[in-house]
C-alpha cells in the first residue's frame, strides 16, 4: 500500500538508522568551540528543528538546560523515547518555527539539519527569524546552518540514490531547479512491519536555496548582528562557495 505522508510522518521510525553516521557529539563540540571563540557560557539552550533529539541530548548530557522544538509529532515521539532511555529531563515542543510560543527565553538558540532551508519564501524566513529573536534573552546568540543546494546538487539533472538495509529499502529521487532555487526530493520507502510484510510509503521534501547575503540582511533587519560566518565545522571565515554554512548572530 502506498500513501503520501507528511514529511517525517513515517520516516521518523527509520530516521536515526539513516543518520547513524552523523556524529552529534562532534556537533556539540563544534558549538562549544564557537561559544569559546565569542566568550559565551550559556545556561539554557533551545534546539530548533530538533528532529528525533539526537542533536539535543548531547547538550543535556553536558549539563546545559536544553529544550527541543520540531514541527513533526512523529519525530518528537522518537525524541521523547530516546530521552527516557537516556534518563534525561528534556522538554520537547511541537511548534512551527514561524509561530514559536515557548514558556521561557533562552541564552542560545540552535538550528541545524537544514531547518531554514525548509522555509520556502523570504516571508516565512523573516517571520521565523523574528520568532527566534523573541525567544532569546538580551545579547544571546543564535547559531544555525544553511545548506546551499545548488552547490550540493551540482546541476539541474535528476538524481536517484538507494539505501538497502535489513528491515527497509529507500529510494531517493531528487532534482534541483535553478529557476526556482529549489531542491525537491521524493522518498519511497519499503519498510518491514512486525508481521514480516513490507509497507510502502512516500514523502515529498523541498528545500529553498536562500542567498546567504539575503539571510544576513533579514537577520540585521530583525535586530541581530552578525558575529561570524563559517564553513560548517570550521572556524575559518567562509567564502560563500561552501555547500553548508554556519552563521553566528547576536541579539
Amino acid at each position: 500500500m502506498t500513501n503520501n505522508s507528511e514529511p517525517y510522518e513515517n520516516f521518523a521510525e527509520i530516521y536515526d538508522q539513516i543518520m547513524c553516521s552523523v556524529d552529534y557529539e562532534a556537533w556539540a563540540d563544534y558549538i562549544e568551540e564557537l561559544l569559546n571563540r565569542f566568550s559565551r557560557k550559556p545556561v539554557s539552550i533551545i534546539d530548533l528543528a530538533c528532529g528525533t533529539g539526537s542533536s539535543t541530548l548531547p547538550f543535556a548530557r553536558r549539563g546545559y538546560k536544553v529544550a527541543g522544538v520540531d514541527l513533526s509529532s512523529a519525530m518528537l515521539d522518537q525524541a521523547r523515547r530516546k530521552t527516557v532511555r537516556n534518563k534525561l529531563a528534556v522538554p520537547f515542543y511541537e511548534q512551527d518555527l514561524s509561530q514559536l510560543s515557548l514558556p521561557e527565553k533562552y541564552d542560545l538558540a540552535l538550528l541545524f539539519q537544514d531547518g531554514f532551508n525548509y522555509l520556502l519564501s523570504d516571508r516565512q524566513l523573516s517571520r521565523a527569524i523574528e520568532q527566534v529573536y523573541r525567544t532569546l534573552n538580551p545579547a544571546s546568540l543564535f547559531i544555525f546552518d544553511l545548506t546551499q543546494p545548488r552547490l550540493r546538487s551540482g546541476s539541474d539533472q535528476n538524481r536517484v540514490c538507494f539505501a538497502d538495509q535489513d528491515d527497509f529499502a529507500l529510494i531517493l529521487e531528487s532534482n534541483y531547479s535553478s529557476q526556482e532555487d529549489l531542491w525537491s526530493a521524493r522518498l519511497t520507502v519499503f519498510q518491514q512491519a512486525a508481521s514480516g510484510l513490507y509497507k510502502k510509503y512516500q514523502e515529498a521534501h523541498q528545500e529553498k536555496d536562500h542567498n546567504p547575503d539575503r539571510v544576513i540582511k533579514l537577520l540585521e533587519e530583525t535586530g541581530f548582528s552578525m558575529l561570524g560566518l563559517y564553513p560548517s565545522f570550521s572556524l575559518k571565515p567562509a567564502r560563500g562557495s561552501e555547500p553548508k554554512l554556519t552563521f553566528v548572530a547576536k541579539k
